[in-house]
C-alpha cells in the first residue's frame, strides 16, 4: 500500500443496531493514515464504540444490523473480506476488556492468540514475556483473570491486542481503570507503536495534553456524525468551545483555559495551548503571570467536616488473599457523616478491597474494623447493606434482572416497597434524574459502560443508604453526565449521606473531595486535605499520582513569582480569581 493511501476509508456509512430502529452511525465519513494516532471523543452514546466495530469486521459479519456504505481496510472491502483475516489487520481492545477473555490465567490470555495464529513456541513465549514486562504485569502472570483490578484487566486487554501484531489497533476506552502514572504509560506505549509503524485509533473520555500533543488527527463524534476531523490544533480553533460547552467534552485543563482566554477574556491567541509549556507561554505573553491571587475559596474549607463520632472506623486492618497477596497491610483510617471522602492510589494499591470488608464481603484478618457502632463481624451482608451501599467498579457484576427499568425495582421490592405506583413513580424518577429514561426495556448487560455506571448508581440511591461508597464514579462518563452525577452526589451529601469515591480521576478529587485517603502497596500513606496532597510531589510520586494540570499550574505560577492564597478547584475559578486580581491592581494603579 502507498504511504499516501489511507488505511481505513469510510464512505457514508449509517449502521442501525438489530434491537434499534434508528441509526446510530449516521453518514460516517472518515479516512486514517497510516502510521498514525488518531483520537476519537464525542459524548455519551455518540456511536464511538459501534464506530470502533466498523474496521475488524465485526460489523457487518458479527453484530448483525443494518449495514450501509462502505468501509475499506487497507483497500479491503469489509463486506467481502472475512472477519478471520480483518481482525488479523485490525485489532480491537473493547470497552469492558473481560469480555475478551478466554483463558483463566494471565499469561495464557496474552498467548492465545498467537498460539491461534500457529506461531513458533520460542516467538509465544518471547511475546508473551515482553507484554507481561511492558504492562506491570509479570508478577500476576499466575493469576486468574477474574481475580484482578479493574486496572489490571485494562492493561491485560491491551497485552491481548498487542500480542497479536496487528498493523493497526483500536483501544476504546483503555486507561478508563488506570492510575495518572499507568495512563501516562500506556500513552507513551501507544507513541512508541505509532514510532514502530503501527496505525492507532484511541477512544477517550478525558483528553490528556501529553496524548494531544502527539496525534496526528483529532476526531470529534456526535449524534453519529463526523463533527469534525483533521490535525488538532485546527479542529481545537474551530470547535473547541462546542466540544466544551455543547458536546461536555472532556478537554485538557490548559486547552480550557486557552480558550477561555480567547472566548470569555477576547483575547488574540496565536494558538490554543496544550501543553503545560505553550499555556505558561501564552499567560506571560498576556502578562498574566504575576500578582496575588486571593479571590476564591478559602483552603481551610475543604477540611470542615463534621467530624462526630466516625460511621466506620478501622484500626490496623490486616488481609491477604488466598494466592499469599497482601492487600491490606496495618490500615487505619475514620469516615465521617456527610463527607464526600475520595480514595486514591495505583492499581493494586487496595482500594477495591478496602472496600469489600467496608461492606462485608470481605471480613478483616486482623485489626479491628467498626461499622456503624458494631464489629464487622456483627454484620451480615444484607443488613449492612441498608446502611452502606457499593456499586461496584463493575457495574455488570451486581446486576440481576433483564431490563434497566426491573433493575431499580428490585433494589426497591427487595426494601419491601411493593405498592406498583410507587414503584413505578420512583423508578421513573431516577432513570429521568440519570437520563436513562429511554433505555427501560434494554438490557443491563447491553447498556454502554456508562449507562451501567449510571444504573448501578440508581440501584444504591433508591437504598437511601448512610454512605454511598462507588467505585470509579465517573467511568465512561461524560462532562455533562459527570458534573450531573457529582451534583447528584452533593445533594445527597447536603442531605447527610456520606459519600465515599475510589478514583483514580484527580480532576474529581480537586473539585469535589472534602478529604482524601491515599494508598499504596496495601497501606495508607496520607488521610486529610486533598490541597495538601497535591503541594507534596514526595506523596504523589510515592502513590503513583500525577497533579492534574491545573495544579502544576499553579505551582509553576508561584514559582515565577504569584502568590495563590486560597482554594482553586478549576480553571473558571482560577481565571476568575486571576482577572479578579489584574482589574484591582489597574484599579489602585498598580
Amino acid at each position: 500500500m502507498e504511504t499516501n493511501t489511507p488505511f481505513i476509508k469510510a464512505t457514508d456509512v449509517f449502521y442501525t443496531h438489530w434491537n434499534q430502529d434508528e441509526p446510530t452511525l449516521k453518514g460516517v465519513s472518515l479516512e486514517i493514515s497510516p502510521n498514525t494516532i488518531n483520537v476519537l471523543v464525542g459524548p455519551g452514546g455518540s456511536g464511538k464504540s459501534t464506530l470502533c466495530s466498523l474496521f475488524n469486521g465485526e460489523i457487518p459479519h458479527l453484530l448483525g444490523g443494518k449495514f450501509e456504505g462502505t468501509v475499506l481496510v487497507d483497500g479491503k472491502d469489509t463486506h467481502i473480506e472475512p472477519v478471520k483475516n480483518l481482525s488479523q489487520q485490525v485489532g480491537h481492545m473493547l470497552q469492558d476488556p473481560e469480555t475478551m477473555f478466554a483463558t483463566l490465567y494471565v499469561e495464557d490470555e496474552i498467548a492465545f492468540g498467537p498460539e491461534n495464529l500457529l506461531l513458533e513456541t520460542d516467538e509465544i513465549i518471547q511475546r508473551t514475556e515482553k507484554l507481561l514486562e511492558d504492562i506491570q504485569l509479570t508478577p500476576f502472570r499466575q493469576n486468574l483473570v477474574w481475580n484482578l483490578s479493574g486496572g489490571q484487566i485494562q492493561k491485560l486487554g491491551l497485552a491481548v491486542i498487542l500480542a497479536m501484531k496487528p498493523a493497526m489497533i483500536v483501544l476504546d476506552e483503555p486507561t478508563a481503570n488506570l492510575d495518572p502514572h499507568a495512563t501516562r504509560a500506556v500513552h507513551e506505549l501507544v507513541l512508541k507503536l505509532r514510532d514502530e509503524g503501527m496505525t492507532i485509533l484511541l477512544v477517550t473520555r478525558e483528553l490528556d495534553d501529553f496524548i494531544l500533543t502527539a496525534a496526528d488527527q483529532l476526531i470529534v463524534l456526535d449524534d453519529g456524525k463526523i463533527m469534525a476531523s483533521g490535525p488538532v490544533q485546527s479542529v481545537l480553533a474551530e470547535y473547541g468551545q462546542d466540544m466544551l460547552e455543547r458536546l461536555g467534552i472532556w478537554l485538557p485543563e490548559t486547552v480550557e483555559i486557552g480558550l477561555k482566554l480567547r472566548d470569555s477574556l477576547k483575547l488574540n491567541l496565536p494558538a490554543i495551548p496544550i501543553s503545560m509549556t505553550e499555556t505558561l507561554q501564552v499567560l506571560a505573553d498576556q502578562n498574566l503571570l504575576r500578582g496575588r491571587i486571593t479571590n476564591c475559596e478559602p483552603e481551610s474549607s475543604v477540611a470542615e467536616i463534621t467530624k462526630k463520632y466516625p460511621l466506620i472506623s478501622g484500626r490496623n486492618l490486616e488481609f491477604s488473599y488466598n494466592n499469599g497477596f497482601k492487600a491490606l497491610n496495618d490500615v487505619s483510617f475514620d469516615i465521617f457523616p456527610g463527607e464526600m471522602l475520595a480514595i486514591v492510589g495505583r492499581n493494586g494499591a487496595g482500594k477495591s478491597t478496602l472496600a469489600k470488608l467496608m461492606v462485608g464481603l470481605q471480613k478483616p484478618q486482623q485489626g479491628k474494623l467498626t461499622l456503624f457502632d458494631h464489629p464487622a463481624s456483627f454484620w451480615k451482608v444484607e443488613a449492612l447493606a441498608e446502611h452502606i451501599a457499593l456499586v461496584f467498579q463493575n457495574p455488570e457484576h451486581q446486576f440481576l434482572t433483564d431490563t434497566a427499568y426491573d433493575e431499580i425495582a428490585y433494589s426497591l421490592m427487595a426494601r419491601g416497597i411493593v405498592d406498583p405506583d410507587e414503584v413505578r413513580t420512583q423508578v421513573e424518577d431516577w432513570m429521568q434524574r440519570l437520563e436513562l429514561s429511554d433505555f427501560t426495556k434494554i438490557h443491563p448487560f447491553a447498556l454502554s459502560a456508562g449507562k451501567k455506571r449510571r444504573l448501578g448508581v440508581a440501584t444504591m440511591l433508591v437504598c437511601h443508604p448512610q454512605v454511598l461508597l462507588v467505585d470509579e464514579p465517573t467511568y465512561g462518563q461524560d462532562k455533562e453526565m459527570t458534573q450531573t452525577l457529582m451534583q447528584l452526589m452533593e445533594q445527597i451529601r447536603a442531605q447527610g449521606v456520606t459519600v465515599v469515591m475510589i478514583t483514580h480521576d484527580m480532576r474529581l478529587v480537586q473539585e469535589f473531595a472534602s478529604r482524601v485517603l491515599v494508598m499504596a502497596e496495601g497501606k495508607i500513606l496520607y488521610e486529610g486535605d486533598p490541597a495538601q496532597l497535591f503541594a507534596s510531589e514526595e506523596l504523589l510520586h510515592a502513590a503513583n499520582l500525577r497533579p492534574t494540570l491545573l495544579q502544576e499550574l499553579l505551582k509553576e505560577y508561584q514559582d515565577r513569582g504569584g502568590q495563590v492564597d486560597c482554594l482553586i478547584r478549576n480553571t473558571d475559578q482560577f481565571l476568575e480569581a486571576l482577572t479578579y486580581t489584574l482589574n484591582l491592581e489597574e484599579t489602585n494603579g498598580g
